[in-house]
């Protein structure tokens, strides 16, 4: 049994997280912490394999970091975090020997739409990012649309523009856009249900004992 604590689990997230580890075949869930808990004090009492962290890029900071130093594998679902961040906790899996996951987007469609954007952008010039998210939506640009920016410029040298928009009645919306004389080539992707999250969180929380380092992105997972 894979044992799970989550982080962040009265969120909208948490909320369906939660329920769906409890009910996965080969995953206990050890463990939640809501915003006051004390991480250290719920890490020695469960004593997780995994930390599935949904909170905001503040707590995450120092959560990952505490439960990487501690042989707990990090699985960071939160936006917000910069390279920086992403640097110390490396370090931290790297000091703790585990593997972790640091994950802009758990939909595996958002994670197809990225790897398309890369081939796209091999070929085509890219006219820009427009990602629209409901009003919650803390971080701007999301860390889905810069991940796609990072993928784009690393295929042709281009970092692409990135247009935000929050809007009431969605969930996530992303569209990529590319374009020469004559033609032009849309890559969108629409999340409607944060239930289409699930199984991405189920797939790295049952991939990441296997991992050696931190990863970003559940690609390297998908093959």
């Amino acid at each position: 049994m894979i044992r799970v604590v989550v982080a962040g689990a009265a969120g909208r997230m948490g909320n369906l997280v939660v329920p769906a580890l409890a009910q996965a075949e080969g995953i206990e869930l050890a463990g939640t912490l809501v915003r006051g808990s004390d991480a250290v004090a719920i890490f020695e009492l469960c004593r997780p394999d995994v930390l599935v962290d949904f909170t905001i890029a503040e707590s995450s900071r120092e959560l990952g970091l505490v439960a990487a130093e501690r042989g707990i594998c990090p699985i960071i679902g939160t936006s917000g975090l910069t390279p920086a961040d992403i640097s110390a906790l490396r370090e931290a899996c790297r000091h703790g020997g585990v593997g972790g996951l640091v994950v802009p987007n758990f939909s595996v469609g958002a994670v197809l739409q990225m790897r398309f954007a890369e081939q796209a952008a091999a070929r085509l010039p890219c006219a820009g990012i427009r990602e629209t998210h409901h009003p919650g939506k803390k971080d701007s640009p999301s860390g889905t649309a810069l991940a796609t920016a990072r993928r784009i410029e690393g295929a042709s040298g281009a970092l692409p523009p990135i247009e935000s928009q929050r809007r009431e009645g969605l969930v996530a919306l992303q569209e990529v856009s590319f374009a020469q004389p004559g033609e032009r080539l849309e890559l969108v992707h629409e999340v409607t249900d944060r239930r289409a999250y699930l199984p991405g969180v189920l797939l790295a929380v049952r991939a990441v004992r296997g991992l050696r380092e931190l990863v970003v992105g559940l690609d390297a997972l998908l093959g």
